[in-house]
């Protein structure tokens, strides 16, 4: 399984920063919502956006799926207008079969349709028959084409639960090109058994996968968490099943904060992704620290033993999760010197996890001043050390936010120095300062000397810096 990011919730970026940002928090998959502003399917220069656009996706690694859920693109003034069901629907099947070529240019794993609001002025079985006649020509195409869409039913249209969308799939003969797309926030609101009960109810039917929150009242999607979804039940289920396909976070109206948003989604699956057993163990032990936050001193060095048998991935993701329950939750003269402590009795992957935390805790905006002070001091002190893990960590977005200007500096310099990529410093553009440009220019200088190569992040760092202003000391 691909999980992946919907690009609906990145539309206050462009499309090259969208999928970078997507691919740095951990995403191997982007659903690609083909419609302004990132992919415009009725521009003569859509040959050349594909081109730039796969270019894109071979540089981050990403498989694509692609959605055709952008809401004013057939019609200006209503939203998925015209729909399959409607009876002037002959722009939105040229516009499914562009999405299908679109979809065959990037190797995409799907197109993801659906039926469109049922309308007033015509009675179900017309309805229905429309939307089977058009889905008919759409399979068609697609079957030439050799591209598998994904059915999608929602809630308010027409089709809008799994059994009838199964029902239009067999009208039509069940054709092997045509499966389903399952909305797992939908299911909280359609779905009697849940989400995870209608994905081992499609089995191999089930081709590309929806992943948000909802209440039963509202189709509105949320982040996980905010809603009523077992996002663990969900992540079982589809591993459980087999499922192979892209499954891909959609928050349509969450782009004002995309790059939290994608931190916390990411975040949320991990832990989802985790056993049973995984889950409910950071769930106790975090209820323990909230009771008696002293027991972190003993719980956090035996999470190695709880989760080593997983992963080290989920050891580290406990870890962090305990410390920014301690930080978010305690108060801050109690937290302070327990994350002091956590970081100086650790050894090299405890300090990683303490400082990972911090950069969570610091991304949520979860600090006190005492917090914050022992947190510079650990900062500082693992910029002296010799581990880019925790040197990169010590950059991350609590250093960003807190180090002061020559410490920054000397950390990003020292990342150079161990060639540890630049992209893992959050803020570079926002700190890098006329001082720094005349220490990569030093650096390059000596480099060059000595006959040995300059990496492209140093020059970057060079000419990025070189523009901006003197940072008093």
């Amino acid at each position: 399984m691909h999980v992946g990011y919907n690009t609906n919730g990145l539309t206050d970026h462009p499309l090259a920063d969208a999928l970078a940002l997507i691919a740095d928090h951990g995403y191997t998959a982007v659903a690609l919502t083909i419609g302004y502003p990132h992919v415009r399917p009725f521009d003569s220069d859509l040959g050349a956006q594909l081109g730039a656009l796969r270019a894109l996706l071979d540089t981050h690694g990403l498989q694509v799926a692609i959605e055709t859920g952008a809401r004013y693109l057939l019609d200006p003034r209503l939203k998925h207008k015209p729909a399959l069901v409607d009876i002037a629907a002959e722009p939105r099947v040229e516009f499914l079969r562009r999405a299908i070529d679109i979809a065959a240019d990037l190797g995409a794993t799907c197109v993801s349709l659906w039926s469109g609001y049922a309308v007033d002025y015509s009675d179900p079985d017309t309805t229905r028959e429309l939307l089977v006649g058009r889905l008919a020509q759409v399979v068609d195409y697609a079957d030439r084409k050799s591209v598998t869409l994904g059915f999608e039913p929602e809630p308010g249209m027409f089709v809008e639960t799994v059994e009838h969308a199964l029902e239009v799939c067999r009208a039509l003969g069940d054709p092997p090109r045509l499966g389903i797309t399952l909305d797992v926030g939908h299911c909280v609101m359609t779905e009697p058994g849940g989400a995870h009960a209608a994905i081992a109810d499609l089995g191999d039917k089930l081709v590309n996968v929806h992943l948000d929150d909802m209440t039963p009242l509202k189709h509105e999607h949320l982040e996980f968490g905010h809603g009523a979804l077992d996002l663990g039940a969900v992540m079982d289920a589809l591993q459980t099943s087999g499922f192979a396909g892209v499954a891909s976070v959609e928050l349509p109206r969450h782009s004002h904060d995309a790059p939290n948003v994608l931190r916390r989604s990411m975040s949320a699956i991990n832990r989802a992704r985790l056993p049973n057993a995984a889950r409910s163990w950071i769930d106790n032990a975090a209820a323990v620290i909230r009771s008696g936050p002293d027991k972190i001193l003993e719980i956090f060095p035996k999470a190695q033993r709880w989760m080593s048998q997983i992963s080290g991935d989920a050891t580290l993701m406990a870890r962090v999760q305990l410390l920014t329950t301690l930080v978010a939750e305690i108060p801050d003269e109690t937290a302070g010197p327990l994350v002091e402590r956590l970081y100086q009795w650790g050894d090299s992957d405890e300090r990683l996890a303490v400082l990972r935390g911090l950069e969570t805790a610091a991304l949520d905006g979860n600090f006190g001043p005492v917090t914050t002070a022992a947190g510079v001091t650990l900062a500082e002190d693992a910029l002296r050390c010799n581990d880019p893990r925790l040197v990169g960590a010590a950059l991350g977005g609590f250093g960003t936010r807190f180090l002061a200007q020559p410490t920054w500096r000397h950390g990003v310099m020292k990342l150079i120095f161990m060639e540890v990529p630049l992209r893992a410093v959050p803020g570079l553009r926002i700190r890098a300062d006329a001082e720094l440009s005349r220490m990569a220019t030093d650096y390059i200088s000596e480099r060059t000397a000595a006959g040995r190569p300059v990496s492209a992040d140093v020059r970057m760092l060079q000419q990025l810096a070189a523009t901006m202003t003197e940072v008093p000391e």
